[in-house]
């Protein structure tokens, strides 16, 4: 077999060639050709025969090859505009720190009692703690918080996309 592999190695690399452009995925393609000979201990009457089936398994590898590299860059083509996963994520990450800067900004427009609400909120106190520190009733905690919420998403839906804001408001428990 080694003979065999010395004799047309060459010539069948030259071949494939014709097909594939890269000298190292002809390579492959040959050695693969002469593996699967091996393992399949396919016989063969004359030498032609012999000459036949290789030139025939390293055009059909080389076209084989080709379709898979073909269909490799029309995936590539396809995704290339498409961010990655990590992309995607730090944009998203980055729309909300923009947001919630915004929304910082916004809550210091907010009438008095209202601003001070929400930045007790931003500081992660309930509506009880916002009570007893504000000296007001939850009631108005809560009516402070509506009439904030309804301020803050007018002033800012035409600038933040609507499913960012929300997702805020609604970290913030509004």
């Amino acid at each position: 077999m080694r003979e065999l592999f010395e004799q047309h190695y060459t010539p069948l690399v030259l071949f494939a060639r014709n097909y594939v452009p890269d000298m190292e995925a002809d390579k492959d393609i040959v050695q693969e050709i002469f593996l699967a000979l091996i393992e399949s201990a396919k016989t063969f009457g004359t030498p032609d025969e012999l000459k036949a089936y290789l030139y025939t398994a390293v055009k059909n590898k080389c076209l084989k090859h080709l379709r898979h590299e073909k269909v490799k860059q029309e995936y590539s083509d396809t995704h290339r505009d498409e961010p990655s996963e990590e992309e995607t994520y730090f944009n998203r990450v980055l729309e909300e720190e923009v947001c919630y800067s915004l929304l910082v900004q916004e809550i210091e427009l907010l009438p008095d009692q209202c601003r001070k609400v929400f930045k007790l909120i931003l500081e992660g106190k309930t509506n009880p703690e916002i009570a007893t520190d504000l000296h007001i009733s939850i009631e108005t905690v809560k009516s402070h918080k509506q009439s904030g919420k309804k301020i803050l998403h007018d002033r800012l839906v035409h600038i933040v996309e609507r499913s960012i804001l929300l997702f805020i408001l609604e970290k913030m428990g509004l």
